[in-house]
C-alpha cells in the first residue's frame, strides 16, 4: 500500500514537473512573433543599405568620319549665311537651321560651332536611318546613305527605293538608286545638277566598297 501510494506521489511530482516546463500555446505564439520581428527588422536593415544600381544609359554610335569628310566636300564651308540652290538660306556646310533656329541672311558662324552643328546634324540622320534600315550596313555603307540624306532630306532617303532594296539586301540594285537624285529643283522644275551628279557618283562608288553583296 505504501509503494503504490509512492509510485503514484511520484507520477504526480512527475506530471506537475512536465506541467511546469511545457511552454503554453500563448508562450510559442509570442516566441514566434518576436523571431518573425526580429527576422523583419533583418530585412528591413538590408533593404535601406541596398543602393540600387544606375541604369547604364546606351551611348550612341559614334559618328562615322567617312561621312563628315565627304559632306564637307562636296557642301564646303561659308562663315556667312547664304542662299542655296532652292532658296533656302543656308551656313556653315550647308544647314538651313543651326540648333533648331532657322538661318536667316546676316547670320555668321564660326568652324567650331559648325563642326558642332554639323556632327549635331549627322548622329540625327543616324538615328532615324537606324529606325529605317533593317539590316547591317558597314560604315562606308551608312556613309554614303548619310551624305545622301544630309544633302536631300532625311524623309525622303528613309521612305526611298533605295532603302526599300537594303532591307531586301539587293545591294547593288541600291547602288544604282543614288545616281537618281541629281536634280535639284530650280524655280519649280527639277533640273539636273552636274555637281550632284558628281556627289551621287561618288557616293554609289562609295557604298559599293562597303563589303556586301547581294
Amino acid at each position: 500500500m505504501l509503494t503504490s501510494v509512492c509510485s503514484l506521489g511520484l507520477t504526480t511530482i512527475s506530471i506537475a514537473e512536465s506541467k511546469i516546463y511545457e511552454p503554453s500555446n500563448n508562450v510559442v505564439k509570442v516566441l514566434q512573433l518576436e523571431r518573425l520581428d526580429n527576422s523583419l527588422r533583418v530585412d528591413l536593415k538590408k533593404s535601406e543599405s541596398y543602393i540600387a544600381p544606375t541604369p547604364i544609359k546606351p551611348q550612341p554610335k559614334p559618328i562615322s568620319k567617312v561621312a563628315i569628310n565627304l559632306i564637307k566636300e562636296f557642301e564646303g564651308f561659308k562663315d556667312y549665311a547664304y542662299i542655296d540652290t532652292d532658296g533656302t538660306p543656308v551656313i556653315g556646310y550647308g544647314l538651313s537651321k543651326i540648333g533648331g533656329v532657322p538661318v536667316q541672311i546676316g547670320d555668321r558662324i564660326s568652324t567650331t560651332q559648325a563642326d558642332a552643328a554639323l556632327n549635331a546634324h549627322v548622329r540625327e540622320i543616324h538615328r532615324e536611318l537606324d529606325e529605317a534600315v533593317k539590316v547591317d550596313l558597314s560604315d562606308r555603307q551608312l556613309s554614303a546613305i548619310t551624305s545622301l540624306a544630309y544633302n536631300v532630306g532625311v524623309d525622303g532617303v528613309k521612305n526611298s527605293t533605295l532603302v526599300q532594296k537594303i532591307n531586301a539586301q539587293d545591294y547593288a540594285g541600291a547602288a544604282d538608286e543614288f545616281l537618281r537624285w541629281d536634280k535639284a529643283n530650280l524655280q519649280g522644275a527639277l533640273v539636273q545638277m552636274p555637281g550632284l551628279t558628281r556627289r551621287r557618283t561618288a557616293e554609289r562608288q562609295l557604298f559599293l566598297s562597303g563589303g556586301q553583296s547581294s
